[in-house]
């Protein structure tokens, strides 16, 4: 995750410990089935690691992961886990998503509930950047906030309609676009969710 609470300053040591022995996403899951084993460049991003249980995930899959998270906290724990996975490349990042000057080239991009942490005013330089780094045939894997979220008055994150969810995909195959909306804990206590889970390709030969 990407954004520290200001009110909550161990909120997010506390998430990371709770979701310590949590399996990957089913998101993730579903997207990894849908990659090749055989993919010529088996290179991908998790954007806002967190706890680290996605980039565990991948490398145990056989991924090189390049790991971001403005967090010195979840990067600590994503370094921790380095060892056990000798045959694999582990880049970690301690970065927000505003600074980000490039990203690497890779077929799988996975943003696990951190995309919408990105300050509205650097969105979109930063989504083109998410873009840009997508290699033809490869996934875009993760969630966006919707506009009736709880959290959609914070003037510090980014929140879309559907329809403006949706257009961020333009050009790109949208594989599965779910909108989710339920009432349930959040490190500020209890909130109200809207948010979109995506699973997207860039063709092969173009977008």
């Amino acid at each position: 995750m990407q954004r520290r609470d200001p009110d909550r300053p161990s909120g997010w040591e506390a998430y990371y410990a709770h979701h310590t022995e949590r399996p990957i996403s089913l998101l993730l899951g579903a997207a990894l089935k849908r990659l090749s084993p055989q993919a010529s460049r088996r290179q991908a991003i998790d954007l806002g690691c967190g706890s680290g249980n996605e980039t565990r995930g991948l490398l145990e899959a056989g991924w090189d992961v390049v790991a971001i998270d403005q967090e010195r906290a979840a990067i600590e724990r994503v370094n921790a886990i380095r060892a056990g996975f000798p045959g694999v490349c582990l880049e970690t990042r301690t970065q927000q998503f505003e600074s980000l000057a490039t990203l690497p080239a890779a077929s799988l991009i996975h943003a696990g509930m951190s995309i919408p942490f990105c300050h509205p005013r650097h969105f979109e330089k930063f989504w083109a950047q998410v873009r840009a780094a997508l290699l033809p045939g490869g996934l875009f894997v993760g969630q966006l906030f919707g506009n009736r979220d709880d959290w959609a008055g914070d003037p510090s994150r980014t929140f879309h309609s559907e329809a403006q969810a949706r257009g961020l995909f333009q050009g790109l195959d949208l594989i599965s676009f779910e909108a989710h909306e339920y009432d349930g804990p959040s490190l500020r206590g209890s909130k109200h969710w809207h948010r979109f889970d995506v699973i997207a390709r860039r063709p092969a030969s173009h977008a």
